[in-house]
Formats: C-alpha cells, sequence, structure tokens
C-alpha cells in the first residue's frame, strides 16, 4: 500500500518532532540550555533526522527518483513539523518548567533600555504579558523552521544533484564507453 506524500511527511516529522521534543525538555531539565554543544546537539539530531526520512521515502519509493522539489517538499514538510513540536515544547516550557523565562527576558529588556533612556512602561500593562508569550512562542517557531529550512535545501541540494537528465545522460554515456572499453 502506498502512503501519501503529506501522510508520510507528517507521520516521521511527528515521529523525530517528538524525538526533538524529549531532547530539549530534558535539556531545559538538566540545565543544558543555552549553550554551543545544546544546539550542537540539537541541529545533528535535525539533519540526521532529515536524511533518515529522505532515504527513507527513496526506499519506499524506489521507481520513483524525486527531483530537487519534491525532495525540498518532503523535507519541508517534516521540518514545518519538526517546528511545531518545538513550538510545543517552548508552550510547556514557559507554562510548567520555567514560567519566569519570559519575566527575566524582560528585565534584560529593561537593564538594555534604560541606557537609551526608552520608557518600559507599556511592557507594564495587563495584556502585553501574554502578547509577550505568544510571540515568543511564535517567533521560536519561525526562526527554527528556518533553520531547519536551511538544511532542507541543503540536503535536498545534495542527494538530488546527480538525479537531472544532464547527469543521467553523461552517466549513459561513460557507461557505454566503459562497456566499449571492456571488450
Amino acid at each position: 500500500m502506498k502512503q501519501s506524500f503529506a501522510k508520510f511527511a507528517f507521520y516521521w516529522g511527528s515521529v523525530f518532532g517528538g524525538v526533538v521534543f524529549l531532547y530539549q525538555a530534558l535539556s531545559a531539565l538538566l540545565h543544558f540550555t543555552g549553550n554551543f554543544f545544546q544546539t550542537l546537539i540539537y541541529s545533528l539530531i535535525v539533519i540526521s533526522s532529515l536524511i533518515f526520512v529522505y532515504t527513507k521515502y527513496r526506499r519506499s519509493n524506489p521507481s520513483l527518483s524525486p527531483g530537487f522539489g519534491r525532495s525540498l517538499g518532503l523535507l519541508t514538510l517534516v521540518s514545518l513539523t519538526m517546528s511545531l513540536f518545538f513550538a510545543l515544547f517552548t508552550m510547556v516550557l514557559i507554562a510548567k518548567i520555567n514560567p519566569n523565562l519570559i519575566q527575566e527576558a524582560l528585565n534584560q529588556m529593561e537593564v538594555l533600555m534604560e541606557d537609551y533612556d526608552v520608557d518600559m512602561a507599556i511592557f507594564e500593562k495587563e495584556g502585553m504579558y501574554k502578547l509577550l508569550q505568544v510571540a515568543f512562542i511564535f517567533s521560536n517557531f519561525i526562526f527554527d523552521f528556518i533553520g531547519n529550512f536551511f538544511y532542507c535545501l541543503l540536503i535536498a541540494f545534495v542527494f538530488t544533484r546527480n538525479n537531472t537528465r544532464r547527469f543521467e545522460a553523461y552517466r549513459n554515456d561513460n557507461a557505454e564507453r566503459d562497456r566499449e572499453s571492456e571488450e
């Protein structure tokens, strides 16, 4: 039974999105966040996940050799799903793990703004705190997706660069020359 393109991408994006969620939660609980190695490990998880999904898709559809556009589409859907799980983690982080995160960021911003004589009274309004929480979650989703999309572009380019007709014709010419030279 052939699985649809979007279902395949959503399924594997959800699987690896769960891995990303668990990794980020463990990092936050172990106070391993915000350093170079945590980000490096996260990037390696994302890259290896995207490569795994691409190779799994190629194996599940051996007659179809996906081009750059189809590969990029698959990886983008997987990346989008993984970024949604990252945003879910951010919601859990703000709600349960570290509820003071937004307030700490506001305090740091207030210190910076004092140097420029900017009034921070706008952030003391009632609805502003909720708005900042939503903006924080949304910006984490957007920036995570943009970073993952860069990996998608790179992986799709590397894995499909030899799938163009020009390269197939070149390979066929070389195969014929190799057969002629063997005879």
